[in-house]
């Protein structure tokens, strides 16, 4: 996590106390209420949020890193990119998170024996960071929703139809040559 993301708070506020975990782990219930959602759709620039729900465990990972493990569910409405009607969309998305303190020698990504950082695309993601003893789980939802929305929403039997194109029996343009320009030279100018 930035220091930039850190800095700003997130839109939605649900933050963990994580100093004193129990082993087993800690149920967390998160419901976004109406102000929350409304910043969230102004965050994401989408017509509505109606909810925004998560059921997650909240348990020690190794040392001293935290693991996030459930589920987030939301409901969105955003405009359809056709005909900018209302379209809804139901989000239900698994919550896998890993979480380490600031300094942690986990949180530091691995690099090979030249120097180069080494990024495995297939692999896990790199664990969040996080200070003092509180987890800002509200900030890595309002990531979860944003990720899981239809970037090209359209409402059912909607479909992009090209525009007509009155050139489109002509003959098609020759692109122009480099070289055209020089042919108009006369001999012996530059």
């Amino acid at each position: 996590m930035s220091a930039e993301r850190r800095a700003q708070k997130p839109v939605l506020d649900c933050d963990v106390v994580v100093s004193r975990l129990p082993r087993s782990g800690l149920e967390v219930t998160y419901e976004a209420n109406a102000r929350e959602r409304s910043a969230l759709a102004d965050l994401l620039s989408v017509l509505d949020v109606e909810s925004v729900t998560a059921r997650v465990t909240v348990s020690p990972w190794r040392r001293d890193g935290v693991s996030v493990r459930g589920r987030l569910t939301a409901e969105v409405t955003q405009a359809s990119v056709v005909s900018l009607e209302p379209v809804e969309q139901a989000i239900d998305e698994e919550v896998d998170l890993v979480f380490l303190p600031e300094g942690s020698r986990l949180a530091r990504p691995r690099q090979a024996a030249d120097g180069e950082l080494v990024v495995d695309p297939e692999g896990d993601d790199v664990p969040e960071t996080f200070t003092g003893d509180r987890i800002p789980l509200g900030g890595a939802f309002a990531e979860i929703v944003a990720l899981a929305l239809d970037p090209y929403p359209r409402g059912g039997g909607e479909s992009f139809e090209p525009a007509p194109d009155d050139a489109a029996d002509a003959e098609p343009e020759r692109p122009v040559s480099p070289f055209a320009a020089l042919s108009r030279l006369k001999p012996g100018e530059k």
